[in-house]
């Protein structure tokens, strides 16, 4: 999906969750990394690269200058994290590699959300008119909610293009497959994000009953996750889904259990109704085999 979509649905599954709309803005947060281009749909799209992605976009969208919008500021503030944690990851032996990582995202967090915080305030603004509530332009720093919402960009992209979300430790790609299998992709392609198209799909995807429920948020991001592992091809490795499952989980303190039955009936009910909404539009002619000439049944050279 586009930017201005990402934060549409964004906030309308947090609004099923009950959480601050506030967060749909971390939605976009994954896009960072069309620069450099070999980045692109990749490093921030990454399950194991978002801790360090939501901690740098949460401390930002807090801060003073975002507040003020003085986004002169807000580059100056950013170059003093940027020298401090140079210096750091230049302290770091060779067998550091972990924490090597950690810093290299955060360098890149704090550089790339700086640079494109103008355009994610200018989506926030847009979608918060699409959805009709103007919390949604009020950024949230609550964790579950701006976790819920960056997690839904991967999940949603899989419309778009194949994601690698399991790396390192898997690369397979996960994507909507028997999606693109039906519709006539390539027309797909060149209308669907032609303005007057999404701008018809974001209001009804919006006004749709599919979100008149009421999700538990953790247990939606693991439904959110089981999904990602279950829509790859070749099929993931059940333990990477789960290893991936657990050090997020961590990394969000949730420490019990969650049973998410709701949560991913919720999860294939919005992709079918999504499906639906698209296929009226592009899905793919059906191609009959010609039927056979029964005048000619009978008949020998």
């Amino acid at each position: 999906m586009d930017w201005g979509t990402h934060v549409v649905l964004s906030a309308k599954l947090l609004e099923s969750c009950g959480l601050e709309k506030g967060s749909a803005i971390y939605s976009v947060i994954p896009v960072i990394d069309k620069e450099p281009a070999h980045f692109h749909r990749v490093y921030a799209h990454i399950l194991a690269n978002q801790p360090e992605f939501l901690d740098v976009a949460m401390e930002l969208f807090g801060s003073k200058e975002v507040k003020a919008r003085d986004f002169d500021a807000l580059r100056k503030r950013v170059e003093g994290k940027v020298k401090k944690l140079r210096e750091r990851l230049a302290s770091v032996n060779a067998n550091g590699l972990e924490e090597r990582r950690r810093i290299e995202n955060k360098i890149y967090a704090y550089q790339r959300i700086t640079e494109e915080t103008p355009t994610f305030l200018q989506h926030a603004e847009m979608a918060s008119q699409i959805v009709g509530d103007k919390d949604v332009s009020r950024i949230s720093r609550h964790k579950m909610s701006s976790a819920v919402s960056l997690l839904s960009h991967i999940y949603f992209d899989l419309w778009n293009n194949p994601v690698q979300v399991f790396l390192p430790s898997c690369s397979y790609c996960s994507a909507q497959w028997e999606f693109w299998d039906n519709v006539d992709y390539m027309k797909f392609r060149s209308d669907f994000y032609k303005p007057e198209s999404i701008t018809a799909f974001r209001k009804e995807i919006a006004q749709s009953p599919v979100w008149n429920c009421r999700l538990k948020p953790e247990a939606l991001i693991k439904a959110l996750i089981i999904r990602l592992g279950e829509l790859s091809e070749p099929r993931v490795p059940y333990e990477m889904v789960d290893l991936s499952l657990r050090d997020f989980m961590r990394y969000m303190d949730i420490n019990k259990y969650q049973r998410a039955d709701r949560e991913l009936d919720f999860c294939h009910t919005l992709e079918k109704t999504i499906q639906e909404i698209i296929y009226r539009h592009y899905k793919k002619p059906e191609i009959h085999p010609p039927k056979a000439d029964k005048s000619a049944e009978g008949k020998t050279s």
